[in-house]
């Protein structure tokens, strides 16, 4: 079963709007298999549709001889005609 957490505080997009987030697991940007990112809508607006697009991106170290981290994303876009308030949810299975 997945573990979800909200993670940062309140957040709006503006219609029309891309949200870029990235985010990696301590110590040292490990790598955890499958995570999922996604808004946890917090405003009443209805019909404001959202797009969400996943990603993994693999990142060297700040110290060259470092292994290099996982960092995972998301991009998120505003389809609709008006904003919308969330904060962020993330599952994973570790």
């Amino acid at each position: 079963m997945a573990l979800w957490r909200n993670i940062g505080g309140l957040n709006t997009i503006a219609a029309g709007a891309t949200v870029y987030w990235e985010y990696y697991y301590p110590p040292g940007g490990r790598d955890v298999g499958v995570a999922i990112a996604a808004p946890n809508l917090q405003s009443a607006n209805i019909n404001v549709p959202l797009v969400m697009e996943q990603g993994i991106v693999e990142r060297q170290t700040p110290v060259e001889e470092g292994a290099p981290e996982i960092h995972y994303t998301l991009k998120v876009r505003n389809l609709g005609a008006g904003s919308l308030t969330y904060n962020l949810n993330i599952g994973d299975w570790q």
